[in-house]
């Protein structure tokens, strides 16, 4: 038995599979910022980016299911061409889906963002 699984089982806590409630997508690497601390590397000279059939279909997997919560994660997400054309495809599902969109904030400032 590993360590982790003895402490469970000491405090007598059973692991369970829930259902998902969050479905993270990384866009991908563009970024108007480099910073050390990117666990993607991104930057604002990174050209792999998430393409249109990708996102396509991932809204279909997405409306096979009552996930609740798209995170839109990156780079910047919202530097992909598609940005606004992902957020619409998720918002016309139904049940209704909530986004969330991790962005910088420094990406604000920028013209055209």
């Amino acid at each position: 038995m590993n360590h982790f699984a003895q402490k469970l089982a000491e405090r007598s806590i059973a692991l369970r599979r829930g259902r998902p409630e969050i479905l993270q997508v990384n866009v991908g690497k563009l970024c108007n910022l480099i910073c050390v601390h990117c666990h993607v590397n991104a930057g604002p000279k990174r050209k792999e980016i998430m393409t249109r059939e990708t996102i396509n279909r991932i809204i279909d997997w997405l409306a096979k299911t009552d996930i609740p919560i798209v995170d839109l994660t990156g780079g910047a997400p919202e530097m992909i061409s598609d940005f606004r054309y992902f957020i619409e495809r998720v918002k016309e599902l139904q049940p209704a889906r909530h986004v969330i969109d991790r962005c910088n904030l420094t990406i604000l400032l920028e013209p055209g963002y």
